[in-house]
């Protein structure tokens, strides 16, 4: 009963409304610059509309591979859509978005098919359009910190994910490191009491949270997260 608790997702006592920590905070600010005018956004592994419930307009589409995330995602995104879908197979024509963004999600798609799902994103963008993506940066103090890491858990070097974008069709605007030792913390805290005691560790959550956040608005690079904007070439 315990293992299967702890391989549960998604908690309905933990998440049961968008996230607003420091991550999504430096995403919505780090996003903005490059949507522009964009009336058509997909974000792909959308969760429970943490990021989506920041930009939720007509013409915003959500996909996930399981139900019960966007069960929350539509109460807080009300004109956003939404569906089960896979990256690996985009269920959309050709050049049907303006921007695609992957929040945490190139990680974890099965090991060698990252191809594949670039090359889905590339064929659904139209021209110009704008690949926004966060994954976990490969440190070593952040292999430490994350114990799914030891699990398989994927982590990227930023050179070689850039160099690897480049190679399926995109051109590379702009890449960043952010988050430092407080955001990885502040991680396992959160995992913590959310798989072991199906709650929020508010006070400590926040004692870290504030830190994170500094971290995330340093002028100097971080360790945690890779943060990487693309146009379609």
């Amino acid at each position: 009963m315990t293992n299967k608790t702890i391989k549960t997702r998604w908690d309905p006592k933990v998440d049961n409304k968008p996230d607003n920590g420091p991550r999504f905070k430096f995403t919505r600010n780090f996003a903005s610059k490059y949507l522009g005018k964009a009336t058509r956004i997909l974000d792909v592994g959308c969760g429970i509309g943490s990021y989506m419930h920041l930009i939720d307009r007509d013409g915003c589409f959500g996909i996930e591979l399981e139900s019960e995330p966007l069960k929350t995602a539509k109460k807080y995104c009300m004109k956003s859509d939404f569906a089960v879908a896979s990256v690996l197979n985009l269920p959309f024509r050709n050049e049907t978005f303006d921007t695609v963004v992957m929040w945490e999600v190139i990680e974890h798609v099965p090991a060698g098919t990252e191809t594949q799902a670039l090359s889905e994103v590339h064929r659904t963008l139209g021209a110009c359009g704008t690949l926004l993506l966060s994954t976990p940066n490969k440190h070593i103090i952040s292999n430490i910190m994350d114990p799914a890491y030891l699990l398989g858990h994927r982590h990227y070097d930023a050179k070689k994910l850039v160099m690897f974008i480049t190679e399926i069709g995109f051109s590379v605007k702009h890449h960043t490191i952010r988050g430092g030792l407080a955001t990885l913390v502040g991680v396992n805290i959160f995992y913590f009491y959310k798989h072991v005691f199906h709650k929020k560790g508010m006070k400590l959550q926040k004692f870290f949270d504030q830190r994170s956040e500094r971290e995330f608005n340093s002028t100097k690079d971080g360790i945690a997260n890779i943060y990487i904007a693309a146009k379609k070439a």
